[in-house]
């Protein structure tokens, strides 16, 4: 057992494997670029280049999403919209064009450079899904600089059956290439768990470990490899004990698999038969589509900025209405809670430039931002209240601070509706409409918040982050952020306890939501309405259904009497050790 080597990574798509490992550069080499200087009329052919470049890239981008409809599906297809977005970007194409024309550029040296600022744009943005576009960036770039340096586009590496692909970073056109190539696993260095490499390896079922240091360095082609994907490790080389043990486990783990699609279509009732609403978090169509296949019974946040995102202008009143039917049309007669745009400076669009700020995540975002550009606003909450005609919607308002912008934005709100009325437009005149409690003012404020909307959406995520003034990212404290921190708890349990006593429905959404070690707390805390990923909806489910009130109540007690993260932790891990359906064993290396 002494020999066996363990290390760690993140669980990007979950599972259990076992192969042999093989190294590549998934990523693709890096494309030698020329530089030179061109003249103002050389620079115009160079930009001629640039768009025949982009004309043939697309062409090869859509073959790759023909062979992943016709191999996964629509919505997995749908992933490379967004490069082809990103290749079709006014952004870049007037980065291009300037460096071409103003800075004496040859056009692969200017596109280069171009893909470089976006990626590094891309890559500061707070929001994981926009950070992790950056990898769609690097795809794109590729594409184009080897259309126009000439080079053959490096061979897709062809794994033998079993193996385990370990690489420093992939791509996501990679990937759709392994469909039926018999790949166990996969192990990255960099990676993430929003991106489209990672999404098309949860729908391949491939388990997925991301975030592995120095993987390519410590693991040998050859070598033999457990990945386990539940506790996020790798084992190398592993003795036969080792191996005996998991394949005990992996039996387990396609029981609890067979367990999970059995819960389809089930009430979300805990054992001794309290009734949990459990919605999706959804930000692309194809969320939509995900969360109506395990039956989610709704959509409990709607990000509206993915629509935004992958526009080059804001879009218009009837683009966004389309965008968002198509979406509810998923869950339909399930409700749709839909929130407006939440950008901020910490969140940018392209065509929306604002002025610079030393502490983004604090400065002019979410409502905030749209009452300061009502126009903006009101276009959105048009679309919204026409859809709510014919679906059920509801309005859902981010970052509230307090009762001041809370009423600007209702204010808001009327207006549209008479607009509308005028117009003789069709909409519901009693669209629900609600407030994230995102802030430490908001929870505070929250009975006075109660006397003025008609549900709550608790934002876990930066609820935490604000409260604890620490950094969901990371940075030079990664320990600080913790949603188990006793102050964190007790808020919780406030905020529910009023939201109960005022008769507002309330929802809780986050980290500490989507995890089906905290399903407990949570109920025991006094949340009945949970909004998850589609991806852990059954997951979360089954953590509920397997539980009782009066467990769920009794370890959210003990919880709250306690002072220390670490205890809490401890309480709520042993909690969930003793009711986890499948758990991998305590190994010793």
């Amino acid at each position: 057992m002494s020999e066996t080597m363990m290390i760690l990574g993140e669980v990007a798509s979950s599972g259990l494997a076992r192969g042999r490992a093989v190294l590549c550069d998934c990523a693709g080499k890096r494309t030698v670029v020329p530089q030179r200087r061109v003249g103002k009329v050389e620079a115009e052919m160079e930009i001629e280049r640039f768009d025949a470049a982009v004309a043939a890239a697309e062409v090869k981008l859509l073959e790759v999403q023909e062979k992943v409809h016709r191999t996964l599906g629509k919505e997995q297809a749908e992933i490379f919209e967004t490069q082809i977005v990103l290749m079709r970007d006014v952004h870049l194409h007037d980065t291009v064009r300037d460096l071409c024309l103003e800075k004496g550029m040859n056009v692969e040296a200017a596109v280069d450079a171009a893909i470089r600022q976006l990626m590094k744009l891309f890559g500061g943005l707070d929001d994981p899904y926009f950070r992790e576009r950056a990898a769609d960036l690097h795809d794109v770039g590729k594409r184009l600089l080897d259309h126009l340096v000439g080079d053959v586009p490096q061979a897709t590496p062809v794994p033998a059956e079993g193996s385990v692909i370990v690489t420093s970073e992939l791509l996501a056109s990679i990937v759709a290439q392994w469909e039926g190539q018999g790949v166990r696993a996969i192990i990255v260095e960099k990676g993430g768990l929003t991106a489209h490499a990672t999404i098309l390896a949860r729908s391949l079922g491939i388990p997925m470990l991301v975030h592995v240091p120095e993987a390519t360095r410590k693991i040998q082609t050859d070598d033999l490899l457990i990945v386990d994907a539940l506790a996020g490790r790798v084992f190398l080389n592993p003795q036969p004990e080792l191996l005996r043990r998991y394949d005990r486990l992996e039996a387990n783990l396609q029981m609890h698999k067979s367990a999970l699609k059995d819960l389809i279509g089930v009430p979300t009732v805990t054992r001794d038969g309290v009734d949990i609403k459990l919605s999706a978090n959804i930000g692309q169509t194809a969320d939509a589509a995900a969360a109506a296949n395990v039956k989610a019974d709704g959509v409990g946040l709607y990000r509206t900025e993915f629509v935004f995102a992958a526009q080059d202008q804001f879009p218009a009143e009837d683009e966004q209405y389309l965008f968002y039917r198509a979406t509810a049309d998923y869950l339909k007669p399930g409700e749709t809670v839909i929130r407006v745009l939440d950008v901020g400076s910490d969140k940018p669009l392209n065509y929306f430039p604002l002025p610079h700020e030393a502490n983004p995540a604090m400065g002019c975002r979410g409502t905030r931002l749209l009452l300061a550009h009502p126009q903006i606003l009101h276009t959105q909450l048009r679309a919204i209240l026409r859809l709510s005609a014919s679906h059920p919607v509801k309005i859902l308002l981010p970052m509230i601070d307090g009762l001041d912008d809370l009423r600007a934005a209702k204010t808001a709100i009327g207006r549209a509706k008479a607009e509308l009325a005028a117009e003789g437009q069709s909409f519901n005149p009693r669209i629900p409409v609600g407030a994230m409690i995102e802030t430490p003012s908001a929870a505070i404020l929250i009975e006075q918040l109660a006397d003025e909307v008609d549900f709550f959406s608790v934002g876990s995520n930066d609820l935490v982050q604000f409260l604890l003034a620490a950094d969901r990212l990371g940075g030079e404290m990664p320990s600080a952020y913790d949603p188990l921190h006793p102050a964190v708890i007790r808020v919780l349990a406030t905020l529910a306890t009023v939201a109960r006593s005022k008769g507002k429905p309330f929802s809780l959404c986050g980290e500490i939501a989507s995890d089906p070690a905290y399903a407990n707390l949570v109920i025991g805390l006094g949340f009945r309405s949970l909004s998850v990923s589609p991806g852990r909806l059954l997951d979360i489910k089954h953590a509920i259904c397997s539980t009782r009130l009066a467990d769920a109540e009794k370890l959210a007690g003990q919880v709250l009497t306690l002072s220390a993260t670490r205890d809490i932790r401890v309480c709520v891990q042993e909690d969930w050790a003793r009711r986890r359906p499948v758990s991998p064993a305590e190994l010793a290396t």
